[in-house]
């Protein structure tokens, strides 16, 4: 996937928008919707913004993924490296929620600049080059958003960069879960989970950047876990489903403890197979004794070929959910008589587990990209 779709600048001042043309200097509003791009990293820009409402991420490219730099929020200025000394940028702002700015021109300030004395310019350039030069920080995110692989053949440890770590996911669930311990109940719904409270908690004390609790949110929110996650400043997320997202947290936490040879990693055919299944479980009744249904793969397999016109999945893939202990293994009587036998409360669970999962590195592979 390319970089947020970057918006042109335009006017939000009630009147038509003005033409820039030479000479136009004057500091106009511009709006961004969330996910919009307002500049990328390494564009040649000579302007700097004032955000009035909103929020946005600076990041920079790591490799094949992002760092998350700083959050803007209202009230704050950005873009003045490259305003002031006129190098590219170094690094990007994205929107992450609908923002309003005012745009001042380089043109404005090479303008104000001629007016003031030499000592004074050598001063500014000299504190943006110490800036632009400080890289602490920098090492300090890289290490935040860095995960460990021990895949390779020798054992070897790897590193790589990844927007949301395990440990970040871990950091802010928690944070969500603990806020969301506390929140007022909204009718039945669920619990209030208070944006400033999960900032406090997720950001303020466990360091996760704002950009990542938002996307893990709207993670959430896909999987069912939080509703109302519109990532506005003042915005009250509801925990609609706190006994999973604490059953989450201890997949997770248990995952990162394991060998990478016996962790639950299912493959996308593997996780096709099992969205089939959880869809048409409910028609297969579980035995009172032992819990166990006993599901007809090869209906399943009828019911979807008819609806897509072809093989949804081979029976030999199957076995990948056997060997995770998901199901029993194949019990074949006939061509249209192919059966396994699956707890439904404990298949549902994993199901939802690994569908969390695979939106997580849906999210990573999307921000690989970006």
């Amino acid at each position: 996937m390319a970089l947020p779709a970057k918006k042109p600048v335009s006017a939000v001042t009630g009147a038509s928008a003005p033409t820039a043309v030479a000479g136009d200097v004057g500091p106009r509003v511009i709006t961004l919707q969330k996910g919009e791009l307002l500049f990328g990293e390494g564009e040649s820009s000579r302007s700097m913004y004032f955000l009035k409402t909103g929020i946005i991420r600076i990041f920079k490219k790591k490799g094949n993924a992002s760092i998350e730099v700083a959050t803007i929020n209202s009230g704050q200025v950005l873009g003045e490296l490259a305003f002031l000394d006129g190098m590219p940028r170094s690094a990007s702002a994205e929107a992450l929620t609908a923002c309003t700015l005012v745009e001042i021109s380089g043109v404005t300030f090479t303008q104000t600049l001629g007016k003031l004395p030499d000592w004074l310019k050598l001063l500014l350039k000299t504190i943006v080059g110490r800036l632009r030069s400080s890289s602490t920080r920098i090492r300090q995110l890289e290490q935040a958003s860095t995960a460990f692989d021990y895949s390779s053949k020798d054992g070897k440890r790897s590193a790589h960069y990844v927007y949301l770590s395990p440990h970040d996911v871990l950091k802010i669930a928690a944070a969500i879960l603990l806020v969301g311990s506390r929140g007022e109940q909204k009718g039945g719904k669920g619990r209030a989970v208070r944006a400033g409270q999960l900032q406090r908690y997720a950001n303020q004390i466990m360091g996760v950047p704002v950009a990542k609790i938002t996307t893990l949110l709207d993670v959430f929110q896909t999987c069912g876990i939080v509703e109302g996650a519109d990532q506005s400043e003042k915005s009250e997320v509801l925990l609609v489903d706190p006994d999973f997202l604490e059953a989450f947290i201890g997949f997770q936490n248990e995952e990162n403890l394991l060998e990478p040879s016996k962790q639950h990693n299912v493959t996308i055919k593997g996780f096709l197979i099992m969205s089939l299944v959880a869809k048409h479980l409910a028609k297969y009744t579980a035995n009172e004794a032992t819990g166990l249904a006993k599901v007809n793969l090869a209906e399943i397999c009828q019911i979807e070929a008819g609806i897509s016109g072809k093989d949804p999945f081979r029976m030999d893939e199957f076995p990948e959910l056997v060997n995770l202990g998901y199901a029993t293994g194949i019990e074949v009587k006939s061509t249209t008589q192919v059966y396994t036998q699956i707890k439904p409360t404990e298949f549902m669970k994993h199901y939802r587990l690994q569908r969390v999962m695979k939106a997580l590195q849906s999210v990573n592979e999307e921000k690989s990209r970006v």
